[in-house]
């Protein structure tokens, strides 16, 4: 018996150990050909597609336009369903292969119009521009046309269909929805809204704390030379900014939660908190070998794949390499053969809600006393396994009512009980709905410039999302500027924009050196309101330290500073805490002992630094959760870390501040009361966590990078195989930054996923890194080798000649002119 019970064991392993070795063989097949010959039509002559030793993509082309179609075919090998996921988000059309599940946010998306904003901006691109889209578009299209079920990546399989070709909409689709992620500053707007409404517009300030008016600016009244600068006087002032934005629309008290209502309205995987991003650049006086240094490390959601995708695009004289965003052609962050540039988010407030008055027919709306028609588009959403749905979209002048898709959406969820009542009728206005999106033609250029005029020229046509552009070219000059359309405001009208020559820029400064790191861009003296939502510069101060502490800087030393985790933001916090500590029991009197000893660097590996985060993490709710209730999740998740910061402070300074009496108790607590709870609270998790002996404790134990899978991640087997996760240090005022994510203490979700270094000398000991790796393909290697990488903080080189590119490469692929 027991031989027969051994054998039939043994048939059985045999039987798991086929399937799983044929489900093993069918996903490689869908593994991208890196080496031969392709026929396809659509270019002048071969188009080689070479992987360098490091995986990196170099596309070499006769001319420009078959670059771009071979930089189309590798995103499409590399990354096709990333691009296929990502037009669907932009188009709205998510539904109609994931059923169900995804109405609500395609409702919340056709609403706001991204697909109707692609379409529009499509239209009016130039015809250069629009050939040079449709030549990419061509390239993804021809590797679309010879691949089929197996042949494609593991999630069509999944899902069961195959991706249509791909059209230049598609194209502007996702770079709207990049937009989104770095304009939304809307969110910010409605939690003020519902404070407003619980606590009095008094105490909501508190909670909000301006940007000190001392603090860093990106430039200084010398760098953009306000005398010469401004040929008019724009008078709104600093008070008339506040009472003429979008917060002045929605200042009034209503019964629902907007907050909460616009968060059920858009869920979806690489479109969270973006905290924001570094770049610097120095000219050849601070540099070893006399020519600029330039630097960037965006912080953008974590994923995998990643957002970005390492390339280089050679014919002839057009020569760019860097960063570009699968599913469109540009260089978005780089360098050719005579520039460099990186960018941050300038955090503008280009997005407002106006409530709107309706008349009885919901199809005019009051303006100024006159009745306008609204204007009412169609939208059908198609549904995997259902009847589809129409929607009709209604429009003032001001934009969608968004809040029609957001009552709907509440109506359509059955597990919101109570259901919130519906809110009023809501435009929302945003640069990116506006019709004549020239973004995509202006980063097209500016991959071509060759000096400073040639690429401010460039940005004149850059509209959303505004960003910080530093420069160098290797002539040595260096620059800054703010491109962009920045509304002007008058009685919460838009008028216009910021004119071009009069945002913020600066060229070859006297310090020799330009920093931002979401900052405040000027001093009070600039006469433009941009937003007033910046970060504390804690980053950016640390990077002006560090470039000023030593001479004759290297692309070495950049790295260095990329990775430092010295927090300026514990130095200013930790002696109000120690202040107000009274430790309840040894094992508090221990962290107390060795946060004394703390030097301050919050390393991976640093007992002190996860003593820290674990304190402060406990503040908010501490001091606020009280008064706050269900709205403190709101206000703790919060992208804007600052805000908490400054409240903060202002509130501990001293220890009878009335925001540390916790309203629920009969006994008046002080600050010491709550700072010393917050403690307590912060050891008892982490002794949870990391079990009780304190010095085995480590800050990157608990804080752990997480590269989600931006479409399976929920699903618990294959969410988990998808997924990576790698030990990291600092805060969220660090140069590494490194903010947690309050759902899940201390996962970090938002991250630097892109680094780049630019030597411009004629050594061009250049560098970067994308976080992950090339492939979304999980079997291949080059899914995730780039992680030990990132988190040793090194880089993988920048090569552009041909020579170097092909010594150890991993792949040789020539795309031939067929018929």
């Amino acid at each position: 018996m027991l031989q027969w019970a051994l054998r039939g064991s043994a048939a059985v392993v045999v039987v798991i150990a086929v399937a799983v070795g044929g489900a093993y063989a069918y996903l490689r097949q869908s593994l991208p050909q890196l080496d031969g010959t392709v026929s396809v039509t659509g270019i002048s002559g071969p188009v080689d597609i070479i992987r360098d030793a490091d995986s990196v993509t170099h596309v070499f082309g006769a001319t420009k336009a078959d670059t771009f179609y071979g930089l189309g075919y590798a995103h499409a090998q590399d990354r096709l369903w990333q691009m296929e996921f990502q037009r669907r988000v932009g188009m709205g059309r998510l539904s109609e292969v994931f059923g169900a599940a995804t109405v609500n946010t395609d409702r919340f998306l056709r609403t706001l119009g991204t697909g109707r904003a692609a379409r529009s901006a499509w239209e009016s691109l130039p015809a250069r521009t629009k050939d040079e889209l449709n030549a990419y578009v061509a390239g993804v299209n021809a590797f679309i046309a010879t691949h089929h079920r197996g042949d494609l990546p593991l999630e069509f399989t999944l899902l069961r269909f195959e991706p249509e070709p791909w059209t230049g909409p598609d194209v502007l689709a996702w770079v709207k929805m990049m937009a989104w992620d770095l304009s939304k500053n809307y969110s910010l707007e409605l939690l003020r809204h519902d404070l407003d409404a619980k606590l009095g517009a008094e105490r909501t300030r508190e909670l909000f704390p301006p940007y000190a008016s001392n603090a860093l600016t990106i430039l200084n009244p010398a760098d953009i030379q306000l005398g010469r600068l401004f040929t008019t006087k724009n008078t709104v002032d600093a008070e008339a900014r506040k009472s003429r934005n979008s917060a002045s629309s929605v200042s009034s008290v209503v019964e629902s939660s907007w907050v909460d209502a616009f968060a059920s309205g858009l869920n979806i995987g690489g479109l969270g908190s973006a905290l924001g991003s570094n770049n610097w650049v120095v000219d050849g006086t601070m540099t070893a070998s006399g020519k600029p240094l330039l630097a960037n490390d965006p912080h953008l959601d974590a994923q995998i794949p990643s957002l970005w995708y390492l390339a280089h695009l050679s014919a002839g004289d057009f020569d760019v390499i860097g960063a570009t965003l699968p599913g469109a052609p540009a260089v978005v962050i780089g360098r050719n053969r005579f520039i460099a540039w990186g960018e941050t988010n300038v955090m503008a407030d280009v997005q407002d809600l106006y409530r709107e008055r309706l008349d009885a027919t919901g199809r005019f709306a009051e303006f100024r006393g006159a009745q306008e028609p609204l204007q009412i588009v169609r939208e059908t959403i198609a549904v995997k396994g259902a009847p589809p749905i129409a929607l009709d979209v209604r429009i003032t002048r001001h934009g969608p009512l968004i809040s029609d898709a957001i009552n709907a959406n509440n109506a359509n969820d059955t597990t919101a009980l109570p259901r919130p009542p519906p809110i009023e009728p809501l435009a929302f206005r945003w640069t990116a709905l506006d019709p004549g999106d020239s973004t995509v033609h202006s980063i097209l250029r500016l991959n071509e410039a060759r000096n400073w005029s040639d690429f401010t020229d460039a940005l004149r046509d850059f509209v959303v999302p505004a960003q910080n552009f530093v420069y160098a070219d290797v002539d040595g000059h260096i620059g800054y500027y703010a491109p962009g359309h920045l509304p002007i405001r008058d009685n919460g009208e838009w008028m216009g924009w910021i004119p071009f020559d009069q945002l913020p820029h600066a060229y070859d400064p006297p310090e020799h050196f330009i920093v931002s790191a979401n900052n405040r861009i000027t001093p009070d003296s600039y006469p433009y309101p941009i937003g007033a939502e910046w970060i504390d510069p804690y980053r950016a101060q640390r990077i002006v330290d560090r470039l000023t502490s030593q001479p004759k800087l290297t692309p070495d030393d950049f790295a260095s500073i990329q990775t430092d985790t010295y927090s300026l933001h514990a130095k200013a916090m930790l002696p109000i805490l120690l202040e107000r500590v009274h430790p309840i029991d040894a094992q508090d009197a221990q962290a107390i002992t060795t946060l004394r000893q703390w030097n301050l660097d919050a390393r991976n590996d640093s007992v002190a630094a996860a003593i820290f985060q674990a304190w402060y993490y406990e503040l908010p709710d501490v001091i606020v959760g009280d008064e706050l209730g269900p709205l403190t999740a709101d206000y703790t998740g919060l992208d804007r870390s600052s805000y908490r910061s400054r409240f903060l402070l202002s509130t501990l300074a001293t220890k009878d501040n009335v925001w540390c009496d916790d309203v629920r108790t009969p006994a008046k607590e002080s600050c010491d009361d709550e700072v010393t709870k917050a403690l307590h609270r912060g050891i008892e998790r982490l002794a949870t966590q990391l079990g009780g002996d304190m010095n085995a404790w480590r800050w990157g134990a608990v804080h752990h990078g997480v590269f989600a899978h931006s479409t399976f991640n929920t699903l618990p087997l294959l969410g988990r195989w998808l997924r990576r996760s790698v030990p990291h240090g600092g805060d969220w005022s660090t140069v590494d930054v490194g903010p947690v994510y309050p759902p899940k203490p201390f996962d970090q979700h938002s991250l630097p996923g892109y680094r780049q270094i630019v030597d411009l000398s004629p050594v061009n000991d250049s560098r970067f890194l994308d976080a992950v790796g090339q492939s979304g393909h999980a079997l291949s290697p080059q899914y995730d080798d780039a992680l030990p990488l990132w988190v040793a903080g090194k880089h993988r080189r920048m090569r552009m000649d041909r020579t170097d590119v092909e010594l150890g490469a991993i792949g040789h692929l020539r795309l031939m002119p067929g018929k």
